[in-house]
């Protein structure tokens, strides 16, 4: 055991260290493809139970990324490597249990009526604004279908994204589906209002810290394995040197390709004109975790689809206590 956690070695070379983060970024971006798919179905189709077990799962996800975070920065403070474990695990865990339920928790307590109004209705219309048929206070949204990299972030958030506007800011031009603007004689109850609203607030807020967690720390993986790899080839000279530096030059290469990938999206007039300020403007506290999300999730989605098929074989991130 004392070798296991020998502190002779800097953290980031340990191997038990760069299993954890392994683990971790594998865990992390299948959660994240898997609450794409739940967020962008019908709320019918999504359970209240499944809404809860996303929100608990995505408070552990994050903590979890928070506690390979604080390893790293109290390794010099903390002298026994398994109470650092344990101690930062602890404090990463807790923290953002407590963190994102208050963040969720305080947007959802300060809807009005207008707000679950536009969350239920907006909700309805996801479908058309994936084809290209909705309007924006009469500025188009996309000329035409979403492509492929971007449809399953926009159909996770297209209903977060417009929360600061109003049902009638929403103009939705197929001819069938404008019946939709007369949804409230069909009475939804308030329960269901309010479970979409919550569905629009929980879900940038989970993928937006999820995602941050998840690149810090696969960075630190990324970082950790150049270092054993010249340490492998002989060259402990610049290991040495590179040591404080791998991580820093790791995250800006990674933050460069989530910040700068192309996404017709966010770069609409629709979105940038309209639905962006707006949100801003309503809900400073949710735009964010909305725009992080928005710019970072499409950068990785084929890397999401691939470790949730092909390594956690599509784990459906369901409480086990909740009988289906």
């Amino acid at each position: 055991m004392r070798r296991f956690f020998d502190k002779s070695t800097a953290l980031p070379l340990q191997p038990w260290f760069l299993v954890l983060l392994a683990a971790y970024a594998v865990l992390e971006l299948s959660f994240n493809h898997r609450l794409l798919e739940l967020a962008s179905g019908s709320l019918a189709d999504m359970r209240a139970a499944q809404l809860h077990d996303m929100e608990a799962w995505a408070r552990v996800v994050s903590g979890l990324g928070l506690a390979l975070l604080l390893m790293r920065w109290l390794d010099k403070a903390i002298h026994s490597r398994p109470l650092l474990v344990l101690s930062s695990c602890a404090v990463g865990l807790l923290l953002m249990w407590h963190l994102q339920k208050a963040v969720v928790d305080a947007i959802v307590d300060r809807a009005d009526q207008t707000d679950l109004v536009m969350s239920f209705s907006s909700h309805l219309g996801t479908a058309e604004a994936l084809r290209g048929r909705v309007e924006l206070r009469g500025v188009q949204v996309l000329e035409g279908p979403a492509p492929a990299p971007v449809r399953p972030v926009m159909g996770a958030l297209w209903t977060s994204s417009v929360l600061g506007l109003a049902p009638d800011d929403v103009d939705i031009l197929s001819g069938a589906t404008q019946l939709l603007g007369h949804w409230p004689m069909a009475g939804p109850s308030n329960a269901q209002m309010r479970d979409a609203y919550r569905k629009a607030v929980m879900t940038p807020v989970a993928l937006g810290a999820s995602l941050l967690f998840g690149l810090l720390n696969l960075c630190q993986l990324l970082a950790g394995l150049s270092l054993v790899v010249l340490g492998r080839l002989g060259l402990l000279g610049l290991q040495q040197r590179l040591l404080s530096w791998m991580l820093p030059a790791w995250v800006a290469a990674c933050l460069t390709w989530s910040l700068t990938a192309s996404n017709v999206w966010v770069d609409s007039p629709g979105y940038q004109l309209v639905a962006r300020p707006a949100l801003w403007q309503a809900k400073p506290y949710l735009a964010p975790f909305l725009d992080w999300s928005l710019r970072a999730e499409p950068a990785w989605s084929d890397l999401l689809v691939w470790v949730h098929r092909q390594l956690l074989l599509d784990f459906d991130f369901r409480n086990p206590l909740n009988t289906p």
